[in-house]
């Protein structure tokens, strides 16, 4: 008791110097008040953005590995390297591996559907003075090697389930008139674009031909359930979207198609897988992939995922939580240089008081004692004042910086995009800008977590307490070292 007495009365003596050690206090409090809101905060927010954030994932060829491996095969002396030859050998990913794939722990759910290109008889093809398509040239098959068959008129696509359907989902397809087909049909229903059905004067109910490209008596005859719109910017160069010649049809119905071209191997139709994995969460992506390996999926296919997407999202957060992150290291090298150095004066100022204590009998560790309940009164004080400046000043500091953090990255995107000529593109400028940016891989609509809550709560209550004992301990450590190494006569010897 008597040593919490005497610390009281030493720091009433000494009110300038602890006022002083106090302020020093109260910033490095704040300060880390902040730094710990901002950092948790962002590493909360960045959490809860990706366990909600839905991981896509999706399969495609690696040309790096074809080409290793066509490099490999052209140069071996045993034999002559044929293109075509060594594509046809490329395992094709058909929509019964998508459907084995999604068979899977890491898979919430899958979206498939199968495309390919038909003619017909009784339809005239939508079409443009502006652009024109040749559909003569040779075209990439499903096994991306090139093909001979002719290409059809018309892009057929079956879907498995309306979830597949994402333009719709997306609100860039909006049927208009009449409705969408029974996903579950095969009965050949489908739902065609304005263009086309005003090209054909075709409306809900009406029927019409396609037929197989490589086998002209080949036909099928499909019933008009809905037409839709397509409000896509994508076609700005024509006067039609770009989904004019387009007919959407259930899996069943296309697939049901597919098979029976597939009897005769010269004039089968060529098809086009595309799937879309939903994976539990991002952590599962590796042990996916590796699943996927051991199902058969074969090593020239390659697994890409959204996750750049949801990494740009987050930029601004990472860059936030690290500048917070090392401007709290900063702050306490600082503050605790300073009050170390405050600490030390204060002993030699203070060194005959430590010699009279000694000299009258009081233990080492109970003068010791003394000067760091000295100091533990005062940075209690100083920590509860800079929690309370903290947690009124990190939410509105947290979101400014943030807001800098995107902007900068804004500013880069569009500088970058300047370098590439971005002004040189005709048309709507917002358009333009995002016709540079996809030109080199950026995201030009990038949804950024644009606010966080940086509140301070508990748990940075209890580190802003841990900060405060280290800063006591390593300040009286100076202490420590000073009166264990001199002893009460030499104190008072050279007393001046």
């Amino acid at each position: 008791m008597y040593i919490i007495k005497n610390a009281f009365k030493s720091i009433t003596r000494s009110k300038t110097r602890n006022i002083l050690i106090g302020i020093i206090i109260v910033v490095v409090a704040t300060a880390s008040c902040i730094a710990l809101s901002i950092k948790n905060a962002a590493n909360e927010v960045k959490q809860s953005y990706l366990d909600s954030y839905n991981v896509t994932a999706q399969l495609s060829l690696d040309r790096g590995a074809l080409r290793n491996a066509a490099n490999t095969s052209d140069t071996a002396a045993t034999a002559t390297f044929d293109p075509k030859e060594f594509m046809s050998n490329v395992q094709n990913v058909s929509a019964e591996n998508i459907m084995t794939y999604g068979v899977s722990e890491y898979v919430k759910s899958y979206l498939l559907s199968i495309q390919t290109n038909m003619n017909s008889t009784t339809l005239t093809k939508v079409s443009d003075t502006i652009v024109t398509t040749n559909n003569d040239r040779p075209r990439m098959d499903d096994r991306g090697g090139v093909s001979n068959v002719s290409s059809g008129d018309f892009k057929v696509i079956g879907y498995k389930s309306l979830d597949s359907m994402t333009q719709f989902i997306d609100s860039v397809y909006k049927v208009t008139t009449g409705s969408m087909f029974d996903i579950d049909s095969n009965n050949n229903l489908c739902v065609i674009s304005v263009e086309l059905a005003e090209k054909n004067s075709l409306t809900v109910g009406s029927t019409f031909v396609l037929n197989n490209p490589n086998a002209a008596t080949e036909v099928y005859t499909f019933t008009v359930t809905g037409i839709y719109e397509d409000t896509s910017t994508d076609s700005e160069f024509s006067m039609f979207s770009g989904s004019a010649n387009q007919i959407l049809t259930t899996y069943t119905s296309l697939n049901n198609i597919v098979t029976t071209s597939n009897t005769v191997e010269d004039t089968k139709l060529s098809i086009q897988t595309d799937a879309t994995f939903n994976l539990v969460n991002a952590n599962v992506v590796d042990v996916f992939t590796a699943e996927l390996k051991t199902k058969g999926l074969s090593d020239y296919y390659t697994v890409n995922t959204n996750l750049e997407s949801f990494n740009q999202s987050i930029a601004p957060l990472e860059n936030l939580s690290s500048f917070a992150t090392t401007f709290l290291i900063i702050v306490l090298l600082i503050g605790g240089s300073i009050l170390v150095i405050l600490n030390m004066l204060n002993i030699r100022e203070r060194k005959y008081e430590i010699g009279v204590l000694r000299a009258i009998g009081m233990k080492k560790h109970l003068v010791l004692s003394q000067f760091v309940i000295e100091l533990l009164m005062v940075t209690s004080i100083s920590i509860i004042l800079g929690g309370v400046i903290g947690s009124v000043s990190s939410v509105p500091i947290a979101n400014y910086m943030l807001q800098s953090e995107i902007s900068t990255q804004e500013t880069t995107q569009s500088e970058v995009s300047k370098n590439f000529g971005g002004g040189q593109i005709p048309g709507d400028p917002t358009q333009r800008k995002n016709s540079m940016m996809s030109a080199f891989g950026a995201n030009s609509d990038v949804d950024y977590v644009d606010k966080i809550n940086a509140v301070v709560d508990v748990k940075i209550l209890l580190q802003l307490g841990l900060i405060g004992l280290i800063l006591t301990i390593i300040s009286s450590s100076i202490s420590m070292i000073f009166i264990s190494r001199y002893t009460p006569l030499k104190i008072l010897s050279n007393r001046t």
